[in-house]
């Protein structure tokens, strides 16, 4: 399990990292050379927070959900999902802002909770076909060191 859940945050953070760089490129009304800049931007900030929260929520919803069978479990692990990002999204803007976030929600906290429900997006559903097809995680480990040596 913990060999599938590393591989889902390296997939996701590969998968995630040059959409979120878009959509901070549209947003921003950047041209397409600043994208690079913008992933390496994300990925500093991101890929700690997949890798300490992300996954530890992941092992949380496969404990949580583990009682349902099929499209329940995987519907419920989705709402999991989104509910830990937005939830961190949130205390996160609680912590370091002194407002309330319910009655001025701004453009700031947009730059947070994009990136926290499509990492968490992607993350479950990496994870998901990871789990569906338990024997994918382990031909591309094997594949992966036998082209690392």
């Amino acid at each position: 399990m913990v060999k599938r859940k590393m591989l889902s945050f390296v997939l996701t953070i590969i998968i995630s990292t040059p959409i979120i760089g878009l959509c901070y490129m549209i947003v921003e009304g950047s041209d397409i050379t600043e994208v690079p800049a913008l992933m390496l931007f994300v990925l500093i900030f991101a890929a700690p927070v997949v890798l300490f929260f992300g996954i530890p929520v992941t092992m949380l919803s496969d404990q949580i959900n583990k009682r349902f069978k099929g499209k329940k479990r995987m519907y419920a692990s989705l709402v999991t999902h989104l509910f830990f990002a937005i939830s961190f999204v949130v205390l996160f803007v609680l912590i370091t802002e002194s407002r309330f976030i319910f009655t001025d929600f701004n453009g700031f906290d947009w730059y947070f909770l994009i990136p926290a429900t499509v990492y968490s997006s992607v993350l479950w559903c990496v994870d998901e076909r990871l789990r569906k097809n338990k024997n994918c995680h382990h031909c591309f480990t094997q594949n992966l060191h036998l082209k690392l040596m």
